[in-house]
């Protein structure tokens, strides 16, 4: 069941675009919260999701977790707890788009909110991982995936979490998902950030599967967008040297 919404979505990315069944009814089932009472609470959400990140660079990440991150999910969840809607959370519109043509193939309606909740888990798993709980840091990495799984931050940031477990076949398929989401859904101003981060996870891969050649393939696609990439510069150097 772990990797079951990871792969599932490697899928349906292949595709590109998300089609809608044959034979199935094209109404639009979404639904999107507007009012002016949601936009004050994710305002109050956002504002304790910045204080627990100035925590974390302060060396207090239990305390982030514990003040900050911690209620913003416990609102999230009691909120829709009882919902029978697909949630999830978007950055762009690609991925609106996304999630909602995903909802009506399941023939289920969605209901798409900014990113604030995913952030919540994405941020506790950070300062879990900073604090070396490993296990709790994937959990609620892949929470934060079942809220956004096209959310190429994330997907690298588990790929992350699959490299400091050894785990390097599964490793090397998120961060070729979080490559591929970055270029589909990434927003503009960090979509070369979000996919230079996935290209060095594949690279990186590549190199403890012994697969030399397709990490040397990649670091140089990564000099082709940053020439001056000290880590792809740095790896196709050990890479050469592995190969003497």
């Amino acid at each position: 069941m772990k990797n079951l919404l990871i792969f599932g979505t490697i899928f349906a990315l292949s595709a590109c675009t998300p089609m809608v069944k044959k034979g199935t009814q094209q109404t639009i089932q979404i639904t999107q919260t507007t009012n002016n009472n949601y936009e004050i609470i994710n305002k109050k959400h956002n504002k304790l999701l910045t204080q627990g990140k100035e925590l974390i660079a302060k060396g207090e990440k239990k305390s982030a977790i514990i003040n900050y991150f911690n209620p913003v999910i416990k609102d999230y969840e009691k909120t829709y707890a009882n919902t029978t809607k697909r949630i999830y959370t978007a950055r762009t519109q690609a991925e609106y788009d996304f999630y909602s043509m995903t909802a009506i193939n399941e023939g289920k309606t969605a209901h798409i909110l900014s990113n604030t909740w995913s952030n919540a888990y994405f941020l506790k798993a950070y300062a879990l991982l900073e604090l070396k709980e490993l296990n709790l840091a994937e959990k609620n990495i892949r929470k934060a995936l079942y809220l956004s799984p096209a959310n190429s931050e994330y997907l690298s940031e588990l790929g992350y979490i699959q490299q400091i477990k050894k785990e390097w076949r599964e490793s090397l398929n998120s961060y070729k998902l979080a490559e591929k989401s970055a270029k589909l859904f990434s927003p503009q101003n960090l979509k070369q950030k979000e996919l230079l981060r996935a290209k060095h996870g594949i690279g990186y891969s590549y190199t403890e599967l012994k697969e030399l050649s397709k990490a040397e393939s990649i670091y140089k696609e990564i000099l082709q967008i940053d020439s001056n990439d000290k880590i792809a510069i740095r790896e196709l150097k050990y890479i050469r040297g592995l190969k003497k």
